[in-house]
């Protein structure tokens, strides 16, 4: 049962971290994608303005600079039977007369002039870079090339069907994602001016979201197989909460098991005895008196832990948290002992300070003081030492000056593994706490609550040399 909670706890513990992961990584390259893609849009979306405006801005300073004139009004008529009409206009008369003289120079020398294909855009073809063609598109249906701002070619064919689109559009600008065209048109005078480019740029997202695609798998892998591990570790604690709390089951009812034994074994003789008298049983009533009262502070033992693990804590109410003279109280449970003490022949000494004040519930800390008394008569040995010591350490440079009550008594160590757990409940060291002492194993557990509930602690040192000591320190009462 234990394990199949564990696993399901573990198994939702990964999935939401998963989940999460996935749902970061998503929203993270996607929102690296987008940007891109806007980048991208937004480069050739301004570098498209800039060519017209630089076009339309130059075109009415000069002279139209004309490379090939076509009508608009047959789209779907085959390129071969189109007419073309070139003809060449000077821009200036400087760049006449350079051409002229390049040509007249070239034609001397009896060879062609060399001819560069440019690159075409529209009909499919890749490229990395930002190509544009420009065209100046007339009121009656004509367009001329712009080759001063052009760096691209488009087919005919294409070029027609794209400018009637355009000029159909009532946008500014846009996306031929038949043509894999971006266009932008600025309307003039005597026509628009319609400039494209190629939208392969824009498309480098979808590269980048592969390589992210990638880089987040191996990284959801990686986190996958971290997380199993960390859900280990953070299921740690609660596999422990389960684990105790079912010991602690166990072995509350181990201990109610054995009085309750004890009591109906005396109740079945009691009936055997029907006729005998209460004096003649007086032996097993009170046998099963006794184990009553086991029961009884048992079952108080468990409650008292039960309301400190409550919504608040377990702490005293106000009006039992008052100024009391912890050496009074003290002092008193010493007194308690010395009798025990003597017939063990045991050394009960007691080293206490005057007017130690502080704060608390007196029934309580006087339960833990007992306790700790208590647990040291137990478990010196014969002839031994028990030390109570009550002073005030001012040493503490976080909470300032402390009380400090200290236990000592010699005898068997504590070995250095069950020193960690003698605040378990229920939990008794294979050697300084059985041997037929008695108790339950909650005195301790009681006890470091008390000093919890004061804003105090309580720890336990244990050597062979030095015996094995428990120290509280509470905070002073302050007025």
């Amino acid at each position: 049962m234990e394990e199949t909670v564990i696993k399901r706890l573990r198994i939702k513990f990964i999935s939401i971290n998963m989940a999460l992961a996935f749902f970061v990584l998503l929203v993270t390259f996607g929102t690296v994608c987008a940007l891109n893609h806007m980048n991208s849009v937004n480069t050739i979306n301004e570098h498209l303005a800039y060519v017209l405006t630089r076009a339309s801005v130059t075109a009415s300073h000069t002279a139209g600079q004309v490379e090939s004139v076509q009508p608009l009004e047959r789209p779907n008529v085959p390129t071969a039977d189109i007419a073309l009409t070139e003809s060449v206009v000077e821009s200036n008369e400087g760049a006449a007369s350079s051409s002229a003289a390049a040509t007249a120079s070239s034609k001397k020398a009896g060879s062609a002039p060399s001819t560069v294909s440019a690159p075409v855009i529209g009909s499919g073809q890749a490229s990395a870079s930002i190509l544009t063609a420009v065209y100046k598109v007339d009121s009656d249906g004509v367009y001329t090339t712009v080759p001063a701002y052009t760096t691209a070619t488009m087919p005919e064919s294409i070029l027609l069907r794209a400018n009637a689109s355009v000029l159909e559009s009532t946008s500014v600008r846009g996306y031929l994602a038949e043509f894999d065209l971006m266009y932008e048109k600025l309307q003039t005078d005597g026509g628009w001016y319609v400039a494209y480019a190629n939208a392969a740029s824009t498309h480098g997202w979808q590269i980048l979201a592969v390589l992210l695609a990638i880089v987040g798998l191996i990284a959801l892998i990686v986190f996958f197989l971290i997380n199993i591990a960390f859900s280990q570790w953070a299921t740690r604690p609660v596999a422990q909460s389960i684990h105790r709390q079912q010991q602690f089951t166990a072995d509350a009812s181990h201990e109610l098991k054995t009085p309750l034994t004890v009591i109906l074994a005396n109740l079945s003789i009691l009936r055997s005895h029907a006729d005998s008298t209460v004096a003649e049983q007086m032996q097993w009533v009170e046998s099963s008196e006794r184990e009553a009262e086991r029961m009884q502070t048992l079952v108080n033992d468990m409650l008292s832990l039960a309301r400190a693990r409550t919504a608040k804590g377990g702490a005293p109410a106000p009006e039992q948290m008052r100024q009391l003279d912890l050496s009074d109280l003290v002092e008193g449970e010493v007194l308690q002992f010395e009798s025990v003490a003597f017939e063990r022949g045991i050394l009960l000494e007691s080293s206490i300070k005057e007017g130690v004040m502080v704060r608390g519930d007196a029934e309580k800390l006087g339960r833990m003081a007992s306790t700790l008394i208590d647990n040291a008569c137990k478990y010196v040995e014969d002839n031994g030492l028990v030390d109570v010591a009550l002073d005030v350490d001012a040493s503490n440079m976080v909470k300032g000056p402390v009380a400090r009550l200290r236990v000592h008594n010699t005898g068997e160590a504590i070995p250095a593994d069950q020193l960690k757990h003698l605040f378990d409940r229920f939990y008794r060291a294979d050697k300084a706490r059985t041997g037929g002492k008695g108790g339950y194993g909650l005195g301790l557990a009681i006890g470091q609550q008390i000093a919890h509930e004061h804003n105090g602690e309580i720890t336990v040192a244990s050597s062979p040399e030095a015996g094995t000591t428990f120290t509280v320190t509470l905070p002073l009462y302050d007025g």
